[in-house]
């Protein structure tokens, strides 16, 4: 059994347009994204990176620098509601960009993320949050919706294999069963939460299988009491209603519960002999810390680190560790 993460790994958002007009990384510059991954590297001690977001530009600067820190590096363009044409162009783009990337180091492309729900053509509506109502009342279908899912992925492949020679995987969602056979990896995001924890070691028992290597895409929780159990859930605890945005009530902050559910998961997947897991995520720019607990967003956040609100000049990101920061370093320092 492998007692040791072959990716010790960490989500890195550059911002992803999950609305129209929006990003969840308002602020990007690289000499912030310099800080941040030595900080992952050296005080972490994360030997690999997921880089996600929207815009293909900032993916590769960002992973060109992680690259010069010695790290594996994963890609991920997140491109939201496009249809199936499009997200073929993206993937094929997305590719190419690897493809370079793979000259200085080997990379690993993840051609996408839970396109069920993220892609249009699979579940009815023209926006994401849309869709994701729409999972509610399209659970009966759900065979059909994976069997065309699995389709699409296919074909996904071979457009990403024509453009590019390294490894490839994909995020999928646990709702989505999907045919692994065109992918060197296994790819989920495998959140914990009430609904699963009974079955989640038997759930990931299922992806190794499968029989090839499987790597937890996603894995982690909010700041808030409870949020162990709401798992990807979690951020739905904000009231975008409001201007600005405020915390629903009820909530009251919890580092120590976040911190536990990474430690005891990062420890299942060394048991299990899972090849690499990314916790989720780094930071989340948007959602700031404050002593307000009614405007204290960073409890909704799944970033390990707390965001402070940004200096007037807008031009940097300041940020302290939470307590699951310290959990996944000392984790990770072991391994």
């Amino acid at each position: 059994m492998n007692k040791k993460l072959q990716l010790k790994g960490i989500n890195y958002d550059t911002g992803v347009a999950y609305f129209p007009g929006t990003s969840s990384r308002k602020i990007w510059r690289p000499d912030d994204v310099e800080r941040n991954l030595e900080v992952i590297a050296d005080r972490l001690h994360c030997n690999a990176v997921n880089i996600y977001g929207s815009d293909l530009a900032k993916i590769v600067t960002t992973a060109e620098i992680a690259q010069r820190r010695g790290m594996i590096v994963s890609v991920q363009l997140r491109s939201i509601d496009l249809n199936r044409a499009g997200v073929l162009a993206a993937v094929a783009s997305a590719a190419d960009a690897a493809q370079a990337l793979s000259r200085r180091a080997p990379v690993i492309l993840n051609v996408g993320c839970e396109f069920s729900l993220f892609a249009r053509g699979f579940l009815p509506g023209r926006t994401f949050l849309t869709r994701m109502r729409s999972m509610f009342f399209m659970w009966p279908f759900l065979s059909w919706i994976n069997a065309q899912l699995s389709r699409f992925l296919r074909t996904l492949a071979a457009e990403a294999r024509s453009h590019f020679d390294g490894q490839l995987t994909y995020s999928a969602g646990v709702w989505e069963r999907v045919d692994w056979s065109p992918f060197d990896l296994i790819g989920v995001n495998l959140y914990r939460s009430a609904e699963n924890e009974k079955t989640y070691e038997s759930d990931l028992r299922r992806y190794l299988a499968i029989g090839k290597p499987v790597v937890i895409t996603e894995f982690g929780c909010c700041t808030f009491r409870g949020a162990d159990k709401q798992g990807g859930g979690g951020w739905l605890a904000i009231d975008h209603s409001t201007e600005p945005p405020e915390m629903k009530p009820g909530y009251v902050r919890d580092e120590p519960a976040q911190a536990r559910l990474l430690r005891e998961l990062i420890d299942l997947f060394v048991a299990e002999g899972v090849m690499g897991a990314f916790v989720f995520d780094f930071m989340e720019s948007g959602n700031f810390r404050s002593d307000d607990p009614r405007f204290d967003l960073d409890m909704a956040s799944y970033g390990i680190v707390a965001v402070s609100t940004p200096a007037a000049d807008l031009n940097r990101i300041d940020w302290t560790p939470k307590a699951p920061f310290e959990a996944v370093a000392r984790r990770y320092e072991l391994l």
